[in-house]
């Protein structure tokens, strides 16, 4: 209950931010760069450290992908039906194409499955969720920011972008012995990623201008709280796995509402923040109810 809480506070903060006019508007610019430059690489170093790689999770963190790689299948044409804009096509594939596996997807495990479930979200939410963020992510972001495509930028922009090469280093010196000194400062940056990137999202929230936006934020929604965690669940299905705790924790975490760190890179390409923000703030809390469905929908519990 405590993480409802803090993330709702957080939004709060933000649109009091706004309102208090202490801030220019850019502000939400500012923190996107702390998130991505400093609390995303910060976390992801933090999270990868003596993590023992089970095999049979390959498929738990190949999950996310799909979830994105089938987000870009059903916004691209349903964008391209209904005249929306590039931007706004860019945003629905971020955000709603990644869940948030990390801050609300961790607690959720550790509350529904136990503690010793972690390990495995951890390694669905870096193996899956980061790193094809920072990916398939920061190029579904270039192209829709841009006015054509151009592989040679997409690609430099995956080779430095920063959580990317903290998810190459993590990665590379998983095994390697670590100063307490150097995690504790990896723990201090990450800590700050949720409530930084939530008042980011809170500064832009603008619900006086949903109304034109009801299509694209309930198109959004129902594909992230929906549709990709009814898909993962069919792909378990087939494969007669379904009532293996691993696929329902897999399953549970695509479920999760929309990734922070998504919405962040989507805001900071200008694609339509506005959505990004209403997408985040009402999708957190919908969670709240839609997941526990999925809960028993798996009959895990």
């Amino acid at each position: 209950m405590e993480h409802v809480a803090l993330i709702l506070v957080c939004l709060a903060v933000g649109v009091g931010l706004r309102l208090s006019g202490q801030l220019p508007e850019t502000a939400p610019k500012v923190f996107g760069g702390w998130v991505i430059y400093v609390a995303l690489p910060a976390a992801a170093l933090h999270s990868v450290h003596d993590i023992s790689v089970n095999l049979e999770w390959l498929l738990a963190a190949a999950t996310p992908w799909i979830g994105a790689l089938l987000a870009i299948a059903v916004f691209v044409p349903l964008s391209q039906a209904l005249g929306w804009s590039r931007q706004r096509t860019g945003a629905l594939i971020l955000v709603a194409g990644w869940g948030n596996t990390s801050f609300v997807g961790l607690p959720m495990i550790d509350a529904y499955f136990g503690s010793n479930r972690l390990g495995l979200g951890l390694f669905i939410d870096l193996a899956g969720s980061y790193l094809a963020l920072s990916t398939i992510g920061i190029t579904v972001a270039t192209v829709c920011a841009g006015d054509r495509f151009d592989g040679r930028a997409v690609l430099r922009r995956i080779g430095t972008f920063p959580p990317f090469i903290a998810i190459i280093i993590a990665l590379a010196t998983n095994d390697l012995a670590r100063p307490d000194w150097l995690d504790q400062i990896f723990e201090a940056f990450a800590l700050t990623l949720t409530p930084v990137a939530l008042a980011a999202v809170g500064f832009a929230i603008r619900f006086e201008r949903i109304g034109d936006r009801i299509a694209p934020l309930g198109a959004g929604l129902a594909y992230r709280l929906a549709l990709a965690p009814l898909v993962i669940l069919v792909i378990y299905a087939a494969l007669g796995q379904l009532a293996n705790t691993d696929a329902q924790v897999a399953i549970f975490e695509m479920a999760m509402p929309p990734s922070l760190g998504a919405s962040i890179i989507a805001m900071n390409h200008e694609l339509e923040p506005e959505l990004v923000a209403l997408l985040i703030g009402i999708g957190i809390p919908l969670s709240m109810a839609t997941v526990p469905l999925w809960w028993l929908v798996m009959g895990a519990g």
